[in-house]
């Protein structure tokens, strides 16, 4: 993982992107959280400007790098979520607070885990990748924006910002499915240390707000429902989420 960008001064606030995107899509945002924090923004292995790394499907190899970086907050958005919480819960000691942004410990739908993705959704992915890696991360993008007011105008924002990088690389996609498809850290979060936050779009199609609220009760977490967003609500309610991840930081509650 690499810090491709640092802005402002204050509490470190580390923030970690989802699958096929990269750390561009917080440019706007962050200018905003830069008032209050200094914002780390993080390339996944693979992805925008660290794209000629390999991306480990190894969970402990995933937490150690991470581990490296500064200890702070951390925000993980969709499946940078995924990897903030397994930070936490494998060096609970290099994280101070744990936001999570539309993100689970648990991407597919399990017996145990009713609220998740469809095996098939991911599978669906995984063979388009073989064929065009701009169309499955564009119809990836499509889905986050799906239900949203202004969905075009969503969509295009976040399309400028991911494909104004390098794309991600095949086997860092490959890789990252291969992650949503097996990583279950339900089971652990009980030993989640840190304290946590968990933020869902109520017109999320990917991580439905039901999943964030479990999670949250089984760990102890806050949970905060967005009522007008979707998958990516620092596009058009970056405020209202500034709003949300300071309260938690600067003002948390006992």
């Amino acid at each position: 993982m690499k810090i491709v960008a640092s802005k402002g001064q204050g509490p470190v606030l580390n923030v970690l992107h989802g699958w096929g995107m990269n750390a561009h899509l917080f440019d706007d945002w962050s200018a905003d959280l830069s008032r209050h924090f200094q914002v780390n923004l993080i390339d996944l292995p693979g992805h925008g400007l660290n794209h000629q790394e390999r991306l480990s499907v190894d969970l402990a190899e995933l937490a150690a790098e991470a581990a490296e970086l500064p200890t702070g907050t951390w925000l993980g958005w969709s499946m940078g979520g995924l990897l903030a919480l397994n930070l936490a819960l494998r060096h609970p000691a290099c994280v101070e607070r744990l936001i999570m942004l539309c993100a689970t410990p648990c991407f597919v739908r399990r017996d145990h885990w009713p609220h998740g993705t469809e095996q098939a959704v991911l599978q669906q992915f995984a063979a388009q990748l073989q064929l065009d890696v701009k169309k499955t991360i564009q119809r990836f993008l499509a889905l986050e924006v799906m239900g949203v007011d202004d969905e075009r105008g969503q969509l295009r924002v976040l399309q400028q910002k991911v494909f104004e990088r390098p794309l991600p690389s095949t086997q860092a996609l490959s890789a990252g499915l291969a992650l949503l498809q097996q990583a279950d850290l339900t089971e652990a979060l009980k030993n989640l240390q840190p304290p946590s936050l968990w933020i869902s779009g109520r017109r999320d199609r990917l991580v439905l707000p039901a999943a964030m609220a479990q999670a949250a009760e089984m760990c102890g977490g806050q949970h905060q429902l967005m009522r007008g967003s979707g998958h990516a609500p620092f596009i058009r309610q970056a405020e209202e989420l500034t709003a949300l991840v300071t309260n938690q930081i600067l003002d948390p509650k006992p």
